[in-house]
């Protein structure tokens, strides 16, 4: 605690009002000493004085009666007389300043006799102010009464330093009243005692103290906003600035156990097999020890015994401190806590009165069995239930241990329990629902509290929030419960332990199993996981949660706080709850079976190569980079978050095309697939082909429009000729693209493709898509001719009238013009023909129909007779009115019905006219508007007439018409006016609500019928008379209804053959339109500067689109070749310039190929084709490879005496090699069908272990669970049996099933916990930058109760993004092993045993990554990489911008690994161009 003196002078005499305030404090006030029953206002609370300053009560300090005049009573009087009344036993003094003030004067000294010398009183005042003024450096000292009337203010020059101007400060902050009253600050002031020699100062001190109340509980600090005055008062032993939080805070910082923790015969193999039918490690006997002790016992003689002493050293819990307050009280101190405290019971250590903790354990070092052990070793007996009983009588105690598992790995423990302490009784507890269809509510209680062990999942758990008692709050309701809501077992009972398996998935503790894990009641609680940090600090907060660890639990303020400003009592609290194993850490202990990493480089086959290398060229033009990686514009920018999320992207689609193309959204659209089967290689060749085409016809049409729009531009500006010599060239090469596509249209409809004849109806689907297609294509491109044609035509118009009329020249003009207009309105009917030939057709049927009188007829209803019934005439009266309302709606139909025929028989405009005006869909809108009005009224006046024979209305009209209602009044839609007109005679006709309809009115009768009946058998004979005339009206009514209904019932093909017209006529409207529109004049206004402008672009994309063509023919070339030559894998070309075989080429437009150094000398010199003499650009190569499809491997490093020696030249690598004869085995297994190098490398692997391991079990492991779907599609096909994670039943399966070969496992799978020592393969699909995710795959198998080698194959693309990851990764890792060894020995040496070193890398890398955020969202996201790698990524090989740097590892262990392995791979290329 802080504690200062400090000095003021003043120079003046001290005002007369502290006198007067003095004097009036020491003259006894006899009425208010001696009242009997003081008032309330004036009452003070007694108190027995304690220390220096603390008030006396009114009968034993006279001083309190003379402040009346200077106290009123006032809320912040009585608070701070209240609070030095009591604040000796309340509040302990937190900080405390005396300040001295001295005034000197010659003049004599006033009368203070009264005041003894031996005492030293203190009066309560207000610090007004203590600040230092920034112009003089003098400080301000303002004393006021408790009622804010000054006593005094002073200047002077002190010296006073920085904390404790800032506590005085604090101390005028504290005296204003707040609602918080843990902290307050008081003053107190009283008079010095004189020397006798002293006969000029006149000296006081000022008492100015900071309270803190005296903490009642861990909790009963200040607000963490609260917290200056408390930092600043409180002097801190060590103040250390930590950096970010990061995972390895709390790795680091676990409990260790020592060799020598656990004595020789503490747990003896005897007596553990008398419990366990295994052994144990060493390792897990110390943690065994560790976890008992956690529970408060250990083993003694061989028995379990309570532990009775406590470590010495451990007599304050974490972050307290023993010292004294300001005062000189004894007191503890929390700075975390922000607390002070008396109270001994709050020094109870936390960590020990918790049951349990932390069990920390890496992947595949026995978790499970190190717990099933301490549940057999310490089970609850009657002394434990007397020791720990809870303080809930409702509950029942048992001795059962509950754990809860993720499903996936539920049967996994039941089988382990099983294998390893089958005395253990197991129960799975399947929810309360299930529960109840077999037992009540006491025999569910009675039949788990029975059990040894109860098994869940954390499913369960989340349902049962509903039934938890405490998670759901209980309403206040009017009326009590009719029943009592159910209770989960799980909460009824005081479980002797809980254990939380994979408890990283508890999260930070808001989830509902959550919530529910932490109201079970327990006497023991653990949690078991070997990744507790998933994503950040938080999910070791939710561990706390459900441990119950007080104070820490109870406040994301007070944990944020542990974590930022007190990590060192983060480090020691998870040092002691907590335990951690490494496989690095115990590797001397533990004899795994031995790992064998193997990388295998496959290559793409030359259509994934071509697919592979088109991706890579629309990323660079996505992002704005050249191939090389370099920037197309000066002022890119490589760090822009724009361009790294689009380069993420794009690598994604990278990474998931090298596994197949059809993986991932944006690939699947891009070919088109959708959720078809899935492809083989030539089918995914024909949709690239198809694509290529559709891309290379696009941009023609983009070029051959550029350039019709340039020639409109030079028409505009008066250059008519140079405008007709654009476009007759357009014209030109728009008909030999119409030629061609005709060719290939009637190729497609004739059903033959070349060389492969169409046999089936697949073919017949295929060749029908494609001739859709064609169709498509042939009527762009004759779109353009025609407006080549028409532009033409207007370049004569302009051409002629510059001409002398009636000379040759405007003749031939002339000529010329008309020619070329009537093969413009040819080409204009072509593209018309489909269009009118559906419109004729629709027309001529509505022609017929009208010839032919097939028409509905619609009849009018005769007038029902009155048969002069008396009951019935009334509803006579509604006959004749719907009688009235049905005519005339048929005579309005009939009215309609002919105009609309009328306007849907008018002739199509253009069919017969000669000359196209521009304006034909303007012209026609007024008849198509008004085609549609009426064929709306149509429509509801039918349905209206329906609902007067039914009474059964047409929602969907009604609502339909008043939307077109609506539109109308706000002069929207066809022909308002008219609609509106229409609709107002539809609402005309129909009938008044009271009416009814037809079939109401016989509902009607049908009632008076019964109750004549019913007269009529009573005698009454006017009935029958009644009931004969209802029967005859009864039957002209049906009659008239059956009449009705069926003239409905064939008005509506009726209608709907005049829609079909109508629809048919616009859309040929809407054809005939969008034509007049590309042939619409350009009427922009240009200046010369725009104009040149404008030309200068347009040539310039012209340029571009010249060259993307050329582009795109020269790889639909090479597309072809692939698919017609049918290359096999060691087929080579040779170049006809040099004579020589090549693999790797370049492929011309024409059709050639030759080696590329060749075909680029001769360009140089010639610029042609040197077969076909054809003109060639740069843009009109493309580079190809004959490459032999071969797979490779890594080099095995040498092993000396089971370790890995790194001599000089001995090559590196994280994964090992396999002989070249095994890879041609498996490259030589055939299989029926082809999807991929990938997959088809992966499945002839399989059929491989097949054969040579009979009966050997795999794991197939990928980030995307979509890849192992494609996967699953072709194991299929290949009779490879697989099961996986996310299918029904599917680990049973792979571990029972001995047929069951592979089990797919993919990254976002929660896998955490799952045993597949089944299994002795791993395969890795791809490469991953962050291998934490792939070791938690690996993890699955080799670990302990693996008893066989096991062997990681990884599967990489050469040449390929894939292959950049994978260095990455590897260097990552090297980086980890030289950091290692600068740390461990402070300088870079040798490396010795690579391959232990390479564990505790991969440990280092588990440790150091949050595996929540190695991912990206969604369901098919994959890896997320960092934005310091997404560049290296795609251009590792290649040169890097500014700015851009290698993340390769640092120290001179990872450059030596790193030139070893380049030499290798040199040495391997050398070797093999020397064999070749």
């Amino acid at each position: 605690m802080l504690r200062s003196k400090i000095l003021v002078k003043s120079q003046e005499p001290p005002p007369s009002k502290l006198y007067s305030f003095l004097d009036a404090s020491s003259e006894p006030d006899a009425e208010y000493e001696h009242e009997s029953r003081p008032s309330k206002r004036r009452k003070l609370v007694e108190a027995t004085p304690r220390e220096e300053g603390t008030f006396l009560s009114s009968a034993e300090n006279p001083y309190l009666n003379h402040l009346k005049p200077y106290i009123r009573p006032r809320r912040r009087k009585k608070r701070l007389i209240k609070g030095l009344e009591d604040h000796s036993k309340e509040f302990l003094t937190l900080a405390r300043v005396d300040i001295d003030l001295v005034f000197t004067s010659t003049q004599s000294r006033h009368d203070l006799s009264y005041v003894k010398r031996d005492e030293q009183e203190a009066l309560p005042v207000l610090l007004e102010s203590f600040e230092r003024s920034p112009a003089d450096g003098t400080f301000r000292c303002l004393l006021t009464t408790l009622q804010s009337d000054s006593l005094f203010e002073i200047k002077s020059e002190s010296r006073t330093e920085s904390i404790t101007l800032d506590i005085l400060q604090n101390v005028v902050s504290l005296s204003i009243p707040r609602k918080c009253r843990k902290v307050q600050s008081i003053c107190l002031l009283s008079r010095v005692p004189e020397d006798a020699e002293d006969t000029v100062d006149h000296r006081f001190r000022l008492c100015c103290k900071i309270l803190i109340n005296n903490a009642k509980d861990h909790l009963d600090g200040l607000p963490f906003n609260k917290k200056n005055a408390f930092d600043r008062c409180v002097i801190q032993t060590s103040l250390q600035i930590y950096g970010d939080w990061k995972p390895m805070d709390f790795y680091e910082h676990v409990h260790l156990p020592s060799a020598d923790e656990v004595p020789s015969d503490s747990l003896s193999t005897d007596q553990l097999l008398g419990l366990l039918q295994c052994q144990l490690y060493p390792f897990q006997k110390r943690a065994l020890q560790w976890l008992l002790r956690r529970e408060g016992v250990h083993i003694a003689g061989g028995n379990v015994v309570r532990c009775t002493s406590t470590d010495p050293e451990r007599s304050l819990p974490h972050g307290f401190i023993r010292t004294e307050d300001a005062d000189g009280t004894d007191c503890f101190i929390s700075h975390c806590l922000g607390i002070v405290t008396k109270n001994r019971s709050l020094l109870k250590d936390t960590t020990s009165q918790l049951r349990g903790g932390i069990l920390a354990e890496e992947m595949g070092l026995g978790k499970t069995v190190e717990m099933i052990a301490l549940i057999s070793l310490h089970k609850r007996g009657p002394a434990s239930i007397a020791d720990f009983s809870t303080s809930n009588e409702s509950t029942i105690a048992s001795s059962a241990t509950l754990i809860i598992t993720p499903p996936a790995i539920l049967d996994q423990w039941k089988n382990e329990i099983g294998a390893i302490a089958p005395h253990l009784k197991v129960l799975i507890y399947e929810g309360i629902r299930t529960e109840a269809k077999t037992h009540d509510d006491d025999q569910r209680v009675t039949r788990l509290a029975e059990q040894d062990v109860i098994l869940t999942t954390y499913n369960v758990l989340g349902r049962e929030i509903h039934y938890a008692a405490g998670a759901q709050p209980d309403r206040n309701l009017r009326e009590r419960r009719r029943y009592e809501r159910k209770q989960s077992p799980l909460t009824k009972i005081d479980w002797w332990r809980v254990v939380l398996d994979e408890a990283q998935m508890v999260e930070s503790g808001v989830s509902n199993a959550a919530k529910v894990a932490q109201l079970i009641p327990r006497q023991n609680a653990w949690a078991v996981s070997g990744t507790p940090v998933k994503k950040d600090a938080k999910d070791l907060y939710g561990l706390l949660i459900f441990l119950r660890y007080q104070p820490y639990c109870s406040s994301t303020s007070l944990w944020d706080r542990l974590i930022n400003r007190h990590r060192d009592i983060f480090w020691q609290i998870f040092g002691d709850i907590a335990l951690r194993h490494t496989k690095d850490q115990i590797k001397g202990e533990i004899l795994l079976p031995p790992q064998t990493r193997v990388v295998i480089n496959v290559p793409f086959t030359q259509v994934e190569e071509q697919h592979y290398a088109t991706l890579f060229q629309e990323m660079c033009a996505d992002c704005g980079v050249q191939p090389n990686g370099r920037p197309l514009k000066e002022d890119w920018d490589p760090n822009s978050p724009g361009i790294i999320e689009k380069m993420r992207i794009w690598l994604s689609r990278l990474r998931q095309t090298c596994l197949h193309p059809e993986v991932g959204l944006r690939n699947r659209k891009a070919l088109g697939s959708g959720k078809g089967p899935l492809r083989t290689v030539a089918e995914v060749l024909s949709v690239m082909i198809e694509h290529n085409d559709t891309a290379n016809r696009t941009e023609e049409r983009c070029l051959l429009l550029s350039r019709t729009r340039r020639g409109q531009v030079l028409e505009h500006m008066n250059r008519s000729q140079d405008a007709l010599s654009i476009w007759q060239s357009t014209l030109s090469d728009s008909k030999e693209i119409v030629e061609q596509l005709n060719q290939e249209l009637n190729r497609t409809i004739a059903g033959n493709r070349p060389g492969t004849p169409n046999e089936d109806s697949k073919m017949d689907r295929a060749a029908n898509t494609r001739a859709g297609l064609c169709r498509q294509r042939l009527r762009s491109a004759l779109e353009v001719q025609h407006m080549c044609t028409f532009f033409i035509a207007n370049a004569y118009y302009q051409l002629k009238c510059n001409q002398e009329p009636g000379s040759e020249a405007h003749q031939e003009l002339e000529k010329a013009e008309e020619r070329t207009y009537e093969e413009a309105k040819n080409l204009r009917q072509e593209l018309l023909l489909e269009l009118q030939r559906k419109a004729d057709l629709h027309m001529n049927k509505v022609r017929e129909a009208l010839s032919t009188n097939r028409l509905v007829d619609l009849p009018d209803i005769e007038d029902v007779d009155d048969y002069g019934g008396i009951e019935s005439r009334n509803l006579l009266a509604k006959i004749d009115d719907l009688t009235i309302v049905v005519n005339n709606q048929a005579k309005q139909l009939v009215e309609w019905r002919r105009k609309l025929i009328d306007l849907v028989l008018l002739p199509l405009v253009d069919k017969d006219d000669s000359g196209l005006q521009g304006d034909e869909y303007e012209i026609s809108t007024q008849q198509q508007d008004e085609a549609y009005v009426y064929m709306d009224a149509f429509r509801a006046i039918v349905s209206d007439r329906h609902d007067i024979l039914t009474g059964q209305t047409n929602e969907r009209i009604k609502h339909e018409m008043k939307i077109a209602l609506e539109r109308a009044n706000a002069n929207e839609g066809h022909s308002p006016e008219l609609m509106k007109k229409l609709l107002v005679t539809r609402q005309r006709l129909l009938p008044d609500e009271g009416v009814g309809s037809v079939r109401s009115i016989i509902s009607e009768l049908r009632e008076l019928r019964t109750t004549f009946r019913s007269q009529l058998e009573k005698g009454n004979t006017r009935a029958g008379i009644e009931l004969q005339l209802l029967n005859l009206l009864i039957q002209a009514m049906r009659d008239i209804s059956d009449l009705q209904s069926k003239v409905v019932v064939q008005l509506e093909p009726e209608l709907e053959m005049l829609k079909n017209t109508v629809d048919s006529r616009l859309e040929y409207y809407k054809q005939l339109q969008h034509i007049s529109d590309t042939v619409a004049p350009f009427e922009e206004d240009l200046s010369d500067e725009e104009f040149g402008r404008l030309m200068r672009k347009m040539e310039d994309d012209e340029v571009k689109l010249r060259d993307r063509i050329a582009t795109l023919k020269a790889r639909g070339r090479y597309l072809i070749h692939l698919r017609d030559e049918n290359l096999s894998s060691d087929t080579q070309r040779q170049c006809i310039i040099c004579r020589e075989q090549f693999e790797r080429g370049v492929l011309t437009s024409c059709g050639h190929s030759y080696c590329a150094e060749c075909i680029r000398l001769w360009w140089q010199s010639h610029k042609n084709c040197p077969t076909c003499k054809k003109h060639l650009l740069r843009s009109d190569f493309h580079q190809i490879s004959y490459k032999p499809q071969e797979l490779t491997i890594q080099e095995t490093p040498p092993k000396v005496k089971g370790v890995v020696a790194l001599e000089e030249n001995a090559p590196v690598s994280i994964y090992a090699g396999i002989t070249r004869s095994t890879l041609d085995q498996i490259k030589n297994i055939d299989l029926d069908g082809s999807f991929g190098t990938k997959i088809d490398t992966l499945a002839r692997h399989i059929l491989w272990i097949r054969q040579n391991d009979p009966g050997a079990k795999s794991v197939i492991f990928s980030q995307y669970k979509e890849f192992l779907n494609v996967l699953g599609r072709a194991f299929a096909q290949f009779k490879i049996a697989f099961s996986g994670f996310d299918k029904p039943n599917g680990v049973r399966k792979f571990k029972d099933d001995p047929g069951m070969e592979c089990f797919f496992l993919h990254a976002k799978a929660q896998a955490s916990g799952l045993n597949l020592v089944n299994a002795t393969h791993v395969f890795l699909c791809e490469p991953l930058i962050n291998t934490a995710i792939e070791l938690q795959a690996i993890a699955r198998v080799h670990r302990i109760g693996q008893h066989n080698p096991t062997t990681v194959w990884m599967y990489l693309v050469e040449d390929s993004v894939e292959k950049s990851i994978y260095e990455i990764s590897v260097d990552r890792r090297m980086s980890h092993i030289a950091r290692s060894h600068t740390q461990e020995k402070g300088e870079t040496v040798a490396v010795e045993g690579l391959e232990s070193q390479i564990e505790a890398a991969n440990t280092t890398e588990l440790q150091e990554a949050s595996l929540s955020r190695l991912f990206a969202k969604g369901t098919g996201g994959g890896e997320l990489v960092g934005h310091e790698h997404v560049w290296e990524c795609l251009f590792r090989h290649r040169p890097l911008p500014a700015g851009q740097g290698s993340t390769a590892a640092d120290g001179e262990v990872g450059r030596h690994l790193r030139v070893m392995a380049a030499e290798e791979r040199q040495g391997a290329e050398h070797d093999t161009v020397m064999a070749e």
